[in-house]
């Protein structure tokens, strides 16, 4: 053997380590992730049969940190729900694999929020009455009982202003120690 034919089996005995720990690492990642959704799963799992409601696909996603759109909803609903309209484990569990490698889902930056609300106002406020049209006309409309939950968190000050720079720190911290 010539010395590049060496080098060559060198770089082949080396691609062939670094999969393997590729493989082992990727292994240790998915393992991780099912032991961390099982527990999320099993809270939802009411009678303990391994299956949930497909609504409830959404509370496990969102529980588990992940951040999908409804349209992302329905659609994972509807790719691992069995016939009788339940999800079970087994079959949710791929999905959420896939989206945390493809880094799907996320949730949305503090920054991208306040760029969002910087859209809306050139101060630290925003009126009630203007965010409220805001979040139940655009995008994702809340529902009623979003916006409710929403404007029990919030303070409003006297003329309608909402401190929404405040509104969003806390929010991100809560989601932070929650994690």
């Amino acid at each position: 053997m010539d010395l590049s034919e060496d080098e060559d089996l060198l770089n082949i005995e080396e691609e062939g380590e670094n999969e393997s720990q590729k493989e082992e690492v990727d292994s240790v990642i998915v393992e991780d992730i099912r032991r961390r959704l099982f527990d999320v799963f099993k809270m939802f799992d009411e009678d303990s049969d391994g299956l949930i409601e497909t609504d409830d696909v959404s509370h496990v996603l969102r529980s588990f940190g992940l951040n999908p759109s409804q349209t992302e909803l329905q659609l994972v609903s509807e790719q691992t729900a069995k016939k009788n309209g339940r999800v079970s484990f087994d079959d949710l569990l791929p999905r959420v694999v896939l989206a945390i490698q493809n880094e799907e889902w996320k949730d949305d930056t503090p920054k991208q929020i306040h760029a969002a609300f910087q859209v809306i106002t050139s101060n630290n406020y925003v009126q009630k009455d203007t965010l409220l049209q805001l979040l139940t006309s655009i995008g994702e409309p809340l529902t009623p009982q979003e916006v409710k939950q929403f404007l029990n968190h919030v303070s409003i000050r006297a003329n309608g202003d909402i401190d929404w720079v405040s509104y969003v720190k806390d929010t991100c911290e809560m989601i932070t120690s929650r994690d």
